[in-house]
């Protein structure tokens, strides 16, 4: 995501470990922003007030989330310092030029704004993203005949020359329906983010949710991890990890698979829904087939998967990989 963001990576790849431990800082604190996220009272008033510093990383920190927000600061002030000077040119566009680019009524973002929105990007959608390549891969390494038609799938489109290299994402979608089906199964019993953020029931006379009255003012929300696995809609295995639910041509309807798209709301739904949620289906559409195309796998740590705050990730789950001949 840094890559993503400013270009320049930060190291995680090239040197295979958590740089200054910010991804140990975003899952030790994710009780924390769980509880901050379903609380208007303490988001609203505690963390605006005189107390909030003590529940905040800090830029001064030298490592975490507080050295996360420093070194987004640095990127933005160097790159616009490089766009002062004459002939600059950015010449592979990433989001801090956006965000350096963009305009809200004329004026440009505001410092504050800037490095919101380029932290986000990194906090929302590089963990939460490398949860469901996790969980996909973990399904299909533990079972063998899931692979085994992935692989075929995947052997078959290469030989009819129907895929790039690397994999484009609209050559997954129309030439790899299988794995599709495989990435949406695992989305839906492993949502990275499991419980979206309430929504509040509207003045002056709240709302009828599913023939429930809901006063004005009302917080409510709803569990993606829990309506993934409805009982009526996912029957007759609702537990199961069976990708054919979502093929036609294994014997289901066409309504039944559009009912089923539409229940999926592992990104949420409407105006709110994830504004990152292009950029990670691209990810997952592009990364995984092309990674299984290229490497053998051999799983040495299944792991579990862990729900903290709302927020879910893969714990202790390691696989080697090795070049295919």
């Amino acid at each position: 995501m840094t890559l993503v963001c400013f270009t320049n990576p930060w190291g995680f790849v090239d040197n295979s470990r958590d740089e200054r431990n910010m991804l140990k800082s975003w899952r030790e604190g994710l009780v924390f922003f769980g509880f901050a996220g379903r609380f208007r009272f303490f988001r609203d008033v505690i963390l605006k007030g005189s107390l909030g510093k003590y529940f905040l990383p800090e830029t001064s920190d030298d490592n975490g989330m507080g050295y996360l927000m420093r070194q987004a600061d640095r990127e933005v002030s160097a790159r616009e310092q490089r766009m002062s000077q004459e002939g600059f040119s950015q010449e592979r566009p990433d989001f801090l030029q956006l965000c350096l680019e963009a305009r809200m009524d004329g004026k440009p973002l505001t410092a504050m704004q800037k490095r919101a929105h380029v932290t986000l990007l990194i906090q929302a959608g590089a963990d939460t993203t490398g949860t469901a390549l996790g969980s996909t891969i973990r399904f299909l390494l533990t079972h063998p005949s899931v692979f085994a038609r992935v692989r075929a799938e995947l052997a078959a489109a290469s030989d009819a020359n129907l895929l790039s290299t690397p994999i484009q994402f609209e050559e997954t979608r129309a030439h790899l329906p299988y794995f599709v089906a495989c990435i949406k199964e695992s989305l839906r019993l492993h949502p990275p983010a499991t419980n979206l953020f309430g929504r509040v029931a509207p003045s002056p006379d709240g709302k009828v949710v599913d023939g429930t009255w809901v006063p004005a003012g009302t917080e409510i929300t709803s569990n993606s991890y829990v309506v993934q696995r409805d009982p009526h809609l996912y029957a007759p295995d609702p537990e199961a990890y069976r990708p054919e639910r979502w093929l036609e041509d294994e014997g289901n309807s066409k309504e039944h698979i559009i009912e089923m798209d539409a229940s999926a709301f592992v990104f949420g739904v409407g105006p709110r829904v994830c504004l990152g949620k292009d950029l990670a289906i691209m990810e997952l559409y592009k990364l995984l087939p092309e990674v299984f195309r290229q490497f053998d796998f051999e799983m040495t740590e299944k792991g579990e998967f862990v729900v903290v705050g709302g927020i879910a990730y893969n714990e202790r789950f390691v696989v080697q990989l090795k070049p295919r001949k």
